[in-house]
């Protein structure tokens, strides 16, 4: 959790009160691998502090939220198309390994009309080549892994839209100042990414483009 800022490793919701109901330990290679000599069970860079992943019937929005078989993500998802042999047990190249992701340039899009992720075709163009990538190029390996890990099910859609919708209300407050539109955005950047982490990380920095990466890297944010 400490590593990871409180977020989880997958969707970016908030668990750093380590909550039993509301996280767990992820392992993204299969503990159960024996092929390689690797204890994949206690392998530091195989485990992931992720969410429950919407599975907790009792806990509430944004963890949780009915229908819960459509509001599942995560591990909760892919766990479940892994069972359905929709996907590998070894996701490896199927699905984005979150510590491989790079915070700038993102991968990533946001639409923030609907709070959906999308791959950011320009960015995935232009990205190299993605260690045994099982798909034809990295936007369909971004993509593929959206829909994985379920990222855009009406829960988290909801969680991001609330998040989208407060940094453009302090947008136009900023511009109501009078603050220019460099200033503002970079005002907003030291304030939303102030906190070691904010929860759907991902989403304040593409709301916030360039000023959000130009504050992480006078930080010396390393991920």
């Amino acid at each position: 959790h400490q590593d990871q800022g409180g977020l989880c490793a997958y969707c970016e919701i908030d668990i750093r009160e380590n909550d039993s109901l509301k996280s767990r330990i992820e392992h993204f290679h299969p503990k159960s691998d024996k092929s390689s000599g690797v204890n994949w069970a206690l392998d530091w860079g195989n485990m992931l502090a992720v969410c429950a992943g919407g599975s907790d019937r009792y806990g509430a929005a944004p963890h949780s939220m009915e229908p819960l078989s459509e509001n599942l993500s995560c591990d909760a998802h892919k766990d479940r198309w892994i069972q359905q042999r929709k996907l590998p047990a070894d996701c490896e190249g199927w699905v984005l390994n979150p510590l491989h992701i790079p915070i700038w340039p993102s991968l990533f899009e946001i639409d923030k009309f609907s709070g959906e992720l999308r791959a950011s075709e320009a960015t995935c163009a232009a990205a190299a080549p993605w260690p045994n990538n099982q798909h034809p190029d990295v936007a369909s390996l971004v993509a593929r892994t959206i829909a994985s890990l379920n990222l855009n099910c009406h829960r988290l859609c909801q969680a991001r839209l609330t998040v989208i919708r407060d940094i453009e209300h302090n947008k136009k407050k900023q511009r109501l100042a009078g603050v220019s539109p460099q200033q503002g955005l970079a005002n907003l950047a030291q304030r939303y990414l102030l906190r070691h982490w904010p929860a759907f990380f991902t989403t304040i920095c593409l709301c916030l483009g360039s000023a959000a990466d130009d504050h992480l890297q006078q930080i010396q944010y390393r991920g």
